[in-house]
């Protein structure tokens, strides 16, 4: 009977210590998780489809990409990321929707070409400066 005693006092002892360790703030996380995870399926599998597609139409009739698709699909794996990170508790951060959606500023290729001009500029320049000591 000792023997029952005891593990009817255990199996209390680790109700106990279960209940202790799920509290209010727990059972919120918990459900944020399991909300999360059917959010974080729907970006997976339909938003990353869809932009997929959007790119490469875009890319078919244009040559290049949108920068405000690329702009959106760099939120967009932040998004993911950071929503992956919550679910497997790997972070306290809580991700969209119920923080801010991430701002992520892409340049535009008109942007980054010009860049790349004044970069090759000031390259010759400093080639031609050279030459001429």
């Amino acid at each position: 009977m000792t023997e029952e005693n005891e593990k009817n006092t255990a199996d209390v002892e680790q109700e106990d210590s279960v209940s202790q360790t799920v509290n209010g703030k727990d059972w919120e996380r918990l459900l944020f998780v399991v909300l999360l995870s059917a959010a974080l399926y729907l970006e997976v599998v339909y938003a990353t489809f869809l932009l997929v597609l959007l790119s490469v139409v875009r890319y078919l009739i244009k040559g290049s990409v949108d920068p405000r698709i690329a702009n959106f699909s760099d939120a967009l794996i932040t998004v993911i990321s950071d929503t992956l990170r919550y679910v497997l508790f790997r972070s306290e951060k809580k991700p969209w929707p119920i923080s801010p959606w991430p701002a992520k500023d892409v340049p535009s290729q008109n942007d980054a070409a010009e860049s790349a001009e004044v970069g090759a500029a000031k390259v010759s320049e400093g080639e031609n400066n050279t030459g001429k000591d």
